[in-house]
């Protein structure tokens, strides 16, 4: 009697911990593409709310990136319709000249953002803009 209750107690607690799996794998599969916030590198660039990021390089002389894990994102997709009507409600004009492959290249007044495209991921960059001083000579009489 005592092991019959053993096997049932296991059995249930088997039951309990196959349904933590399925809802743990059902609830990180896609994102909602619902809610965007501004990336960390350039504030007025949204990015998806569920988008993690994993690396960040700041106060380069070049550049300025981050990059940002998203599951469920493809490459071979491209920027998923939603993540685009964002980035156009927010302001941004793509610049297809200059968008090559999986990075496309953004603009909003003067400055440009590049946004890479990878599987279960994708990277914002801000490439620097070389300022050139512009030096006022004296003028003869």
């Amino acid at each position: 009697m005592r092991l019959r209750g053993i096997r049932h107690s296991l059995c249930f607690m088997g039951v309990v911990l196959m349904m933590m799996f399925v809802i743990a794998g059902c609830a990180a599969s896609e994102p909602s593409w619902t809610t965007f916030v501004g990336s960390a590198v350039e504030k007025s660039f949204p990015i998806p709310k569920e988008a993690k990021r994993t690396e960040t390089a700041m106060n380069n002389s070049k550049m300025d990136y981050v990059h940002y894990s998203l599951p469920g994102l493809k490459e071979s997709d491209g920027v998923p319709d939603a993540f685009q009507k964002a980035i156009t409600e927010w302001g941004w004009t793509e610049n297809p000249e200059e968008s090559t492959g999986t990075t496309l290249v953004y603009k909003k007044d003067k400055l440009v953002v590049q946004l890479t495209i990878h599987d279960n991921s994708f990277t914002v960059l801000v490439p620097k803009m070389e300022e050139k001083a512009i030096i006022q000579g004296l003028e003869s009489p």
